[in-house]
This record gives structure tokens, sequence and C-alpha cells, in this order.
């Protein structure tokens, strides 16, 4: 994302998500890094999902969660494969 709010989210809540959903929007993939629970992660996938985005998990090994699994087109342990899943 172009956009970093990291520590400072509160206050901030609708432009975060408005400006999710219009990146989402505008882009032809979503790159998701599932190495850790997050709900803004599986909100933004989910989103994509429903707009028909390919969604490509990365997980660094972590086991999937059903859901991720669900809403990606492909699950990838490694950054590298994730990576060039979206360059094709």
């Amino acid at each position: 994302m172009r956009r970093d709010f990291r520590g400072r989210t509160e206050g901030h809540e609708a432009e975060i998500v408005e400006g999710d959903l219009k990146e989402i929007a505008s882009c032809d993939a979503v790159l998701a890094a599932f190495t850790a629970p997050d709900e803004g992660t599986a909100m933004e996938a989910w989103h994509a999902h429903s707009l028909g985005k390919m969604v490509v998990a990365y997980t660094s090994g972590t086991p999937p969660h059903p859901w991720t699994v669900y809403v990606a087109d492909e699950v990838h342990a490694v950054l590298e494969d994730a990576v060039a899943s979206v360059a094709r």
C-alpha cells in the first residue's frame, strides 16, 4: 500500500478503510501476507476475492486458515513464489 498508518490508526479509520477499498478496486491482483493473524488483511483479501480479483497468499510456512485457502487463488509459503505467481 502507498499509505502508511502504522502506529497512528486512531482517528483515521475511515480514511484507512476507504483508501484500502479504492486501492483494491484499482488493482489486478492482491498479494496478501498471511504470516500471522490479521483481521485487516483478511478483510482486504475477502473484498478482493468478492470483486473477482486474483488473490495470492503468502504464509511464510504458517499453516493457512481455511478462509485464506478459500479466498486465495494460490497459497505460497515462500514469498518469491507468491511474487512470481502475481507477476504471471
